[in-house]
């Protein structure tokens, strides 16, 4: 993609932070240092006001529903980050080598766990990075992978679809009703929870095979459901759930604009624990950054508009579409009218395409990050020094005390001047604030917590 600005280049923004730090001659700050502090700069930005907007195209896939906005080999938002793209930032913020982290105060498998702990907290919390996934539907209770934190959306896909009924569970199946015979008949289950079944439906537990409708969780062990009928008709049950990350995994599941934020709890971790590195004004500062940021996450935009064959497409949250269309993954594959969305990752095509397409998803994209010294820095000329100021603010961390402490208020300058670029982005269209908060419908229409506590 071709810049947006180009008025300034990586080496120009280097030698201004430079500058302004008095170390022209980088003895204190080299310059790989500085271009670490000017690309969180450039993603904090972002993360606050969604200043990178843009399109991408890809392909829908015959008789597929759900998409992963990240995976697409296209896609403008791709997570590629990884736990050691962060040490050097880190190693940065401690006055640690850079070729560390291995040092007299941290080994590497304190700096491991200590983002795996941090970035587990956010995905768990936050509930913006969902994984569909299949289990068998098997009678009894289903325990899931010891991996999983919440089950968002659950669904029934059987093996082959039940014939006749007049509705759905106990009495859906008979002789006298609507046949659904040639139709698919996968549908999502309802969450309920024992008190409901009890008092609705005393008997659920004694329901002969069928069709579930609902399943519980509320007082059944942790990572597990049951359902008010067992699945008759074999197949899988399909799940969206929030995953933890493990050693394992290639990047990190988060937002690579908001990767800081786990930044930032890893360092409060690290500067509280009972060492000599031990720094309790920086831990709490650094506590309350991944606060702000889990907060501001849980609320952030990611798809904004789409189109199927350049056609624009509403876009819903998939709750919307159980609650009043239970069966829509059961409709025969076809001309795709409806989008429904779950996480900032994750959208379904409904009805599934019967022939391939051209999909084009408008997004929050990833902040282009410059890597070379010429390389252009994509900010207009209004917002630089703002920038500058943050990245003045990142680099003297690593001075702590009183030092670190006076650049508070360019921390301060760098978030009002977020809020007013906010504030003109909100006026640049009647719905807007609609427009950004898409991907926050399906947690609001189905919140796993209370936002209140996020607070």
């Amino acid at each position: 993609m071709p810049p947006t600005y180009s008025t300034y280049e990586l080496e120009d923004v280097q030698n201004a932070l430079a500058l302004r730090l008095y170390d022209t001659a980088n003895q204190f700050w080299p310059l790989a240092e500085l271009t670490l502090y000017i690309c969180e700069a450039l993603q904090t930005w972002n993360a606050l006001t969604s200043f990178w907007r843009g399109d991408f195209v890809f392909p829908g896939v015959p008789a597929t529903t759900w998409y992963d906005l990240t995976a697409q080999a296209t896609s403008l938002r791709p997570m590629t980050a990884t736990l050691p793209s962060l040490y050097p930032i880190i190693n940065a913020h401690l006055l640690e080598p850079s070729t560390g982290p291995v040092s007299a105060q941290f080994t590497t498998t304190e700096y491991i766990n200590a983002l795996l702990m941090r970035i587990n907290e956010m995905l768990g919390e936050t509930g913006v990075t969902l994984t569909r996934s299949l289990v068998p539907a098997t009678n009894g209770r289903i325990q899931l992978a010891d991996g999983t934190f919440d089950v968002v959306r659950l669904a029934y896909l059987p093996a082959s679809p039940p014939s006749g009924g007049y509705g759905l569970g106990y009495y859906g199946v008979g002789a006298y009703g609507l046949t659904m015979t040639g139709a698919s008949a996968n549908y999502a289950l309802w969450r309920d929870d024992t008190w409901a079944e009890m008092s609705f439906e005393a008997g659920y537990v004694q329901n002969p095979p069928g069709q579930p409708t609902v399943y519980l969780m509320s007082t059944q062990p942790p990572i597990s459901f049951d359902t008010d009928a067992a699945p008759a008709y074999g197949g899988q049950y399909e799940l969206l759930t929030t995953n933890q990350m493990t050693l394992q995994a290639p990047t990190i599941p988060l937002p690579n604009d908001w990767i800081h934020v786990a930044k930032w709890g890893a360092l409060a971790y690290l500067l509280a624990t009972e060492s000599n590195a031990k720094d309790l004004p920086r831990a709490r500062y650094c506590e309350q950054r991944f606060k702000l940021g889990k907060r501001m996450l849980h609320d952030a935009p990611a798809l904004l508009a789409m189109r199927v064959n350049n056609v624009p497409v509403s876009i819903d949250p998939v709750m919307a579409a159980d609650q009043y269309n239970a069966s829509w993954q059961g409709k025969p594959f076809g001309p795709t009218t409806n989008i429904y969305q779950a996480g900032l990752n994750l959208l379904a095509l409904a009805p599934a395409p019967l022939t391939a397409n051209s999909l084009t998803a408008t997004v929050v994209q990833n902040a282009p990050l410059p890597v070379n010294p010429s390389d252009p820095v994509q900010v207009s000329e209004d917002i630089l020094d703002t920038l500058l100021d943050y990245a003045q603010h990142l680099a003297a961390f690593k001075m702590g005390g009183a030092e670190f402490a006076s650049t508070m208020p360019l921390l301060e300058t760098f978030l009002r001047e977020a809020a007013i670029s906010n504030s003109k982005l909100a006026e640049m269209g009647e719905y807007t604030e609609f427009l950004l908060g898409i991907s926050q419908l399906n947690e609001r229409r189905n919140p796993r917590l209370n936002p209140e506590v996020l607070a």
